[in-house]
């Protein structure tokens, strides 16, 4: 592959360009000895430890042994192209950095490195600047993805702990407190920004509904409860699935189904939750027997668990998520009053209604 002979001025980089120089190597792979010899003088001026490859697969047997940061690949090589090289390279290593080079742009390799999520495609001949802070960019976001993991990870060990203490004290569990609860759905909630006191709002929605209702108090407490903690299942979820943008495969559904039992299964060693055990565990069955885990129909599905399932709908449709905007709340209504009836009571339906319009019982208009 022919490579333009990149200038190398006296200059400092500029600074959003240069964090601390990594531990774990730098990569280059061309099939031109004088290209990986021209980057690696450029990123070891910077401070970057390097290592060349003029082979697909030499580098790729490099990744496997572990400890690469980033990669610096050519897309048109005679051994295995950068393309099917990144995505090998991905499979191995998530956490990899990837940067794709070529000379010879096209549409079809810049949509693959977004689908396999490169960090940036640069075109030949490239400034020395544009690949430094191309490189410094990459490894910034890999250091962030790993600081990510590490705080997930350690969010996951401590919720397994607490699981094993519930277990092995469940003479304990009596005297948990709702805060502590709470605190364990905001480090679930932690995980995602979007969702950051989503409970909260599902819990205010449903109080109020339930009041326009006429519940009882101990009744109301209930619903309070199970809108806060209706998604607790959600911490056994894959995060691949949680996180997952495309649509859900059949069996990643099913998965995600399976939340539902789980959050029960965490909460039956709390004796004094009352109805809210079962307002969790049914907050997605509908009234038409088409809802899970159990297919509940007619008077099966508990009011209470009506009432967490449309607060959810409503809080989640008018939520704005990664893979979409907000809907406005009179979509979501419109949504809602179109399954009235059918998946929820129309009293249930119209109560939520009537809190969002600000009708519900003891407000003026």
């Amino acid at each position: 592959m022919e490579w333009t002979n990149l200038d190398l001025p006296d200059r400092a980089a500029p600074a959003a360009a240069m964090p601390a120089p990594a531990d774990s190597p730098v990569i280059l792979v061309d099939d031109e000895e004088s290209v990986v010899s021209l980057l690696t003088k450029v990123l070891e001026e910077e401070g970057y430890p390097v290592e060349g490859f003029d082979s697909g697969q030499e580098a790729l047997q490099r990744i496997e042994e572990g400890g690469v940061a980033l990669m610096v690949t050519d897309i048109r090589m005679p051994d295995m192209d950068g393309m099917q090289l990144a995505s090998l390279a991905l499979e191995e290593d998530p956490d990899i950095a990837v940067l794709v080079l070529t000379g010879a742009p096209d549409t079809t390799s810049a949509v693959e490195s977004l689908r396999l999520g490169v960090d940036d495609y640069l075109l030949k001949p490239v400034a020395v600047d544009d690949l430094v802070v191309a490189v410094g960019r990459a490894l910034r976001r890999r250091s962030l993805s790993l600081y990510r993991h590490q705080i997930e990870a350690w969010l996951r060990a401590e919720v397994d702990k607490r699981m094993e203490q519930v277990e092995r004290q469940a003479e304990e569990l009596q005297e948990m407190s709702l805060a502590t609860l709470r605190a364990l759905i905001r480090a679930m909630e932690a995980k995602d920004p979007y969702l950051k006191g989503h409970s909260e709002k599902v819990a205010e929605l449903g109080v109020k509904m339930a009041i326009h209702l006429d519940l009882e108090s101990h009744e109301i407490e209930e619903v309070r409860i199970a809108c806060l903690l209706h998604d607790i299942g959600m911490i056994a979820i894959r995060e691949s699935v949680l996180h997952k943008e495309a649509r859900l495969s059949d069996e990643e559904y099913r998965h995600v189904q399976e939340h539902a039992e789980i959050g029960a299964s965490i909460l039956r060693p709390l004796t004094n939750l009352g109805g809210a055990l079962d307002f969790v565990r049914c907050h997605h069955e509908r009234l038409d027997g088409t809802g899970y885990p159990r297919g509940l129909a007619g008077d099966e599905v508990p009011q209470g668990a009506q009432i967490v399932g449309v607060a959810e709908i409503f809080v989640s449709m008018t939520e704005t998520r990664p893979h979409r905007q907000a809907h406005p709340q009179e979509k979501a209504l419109e949504m809602l009053r179109s399954v009235s009836g059918k998946w929820y009571a129309s009293d249930v339906v119209e109560a939520l209604d009537a809190v969002v319009q600000g009708r519900e019982k003891g407000t003026a208009g």
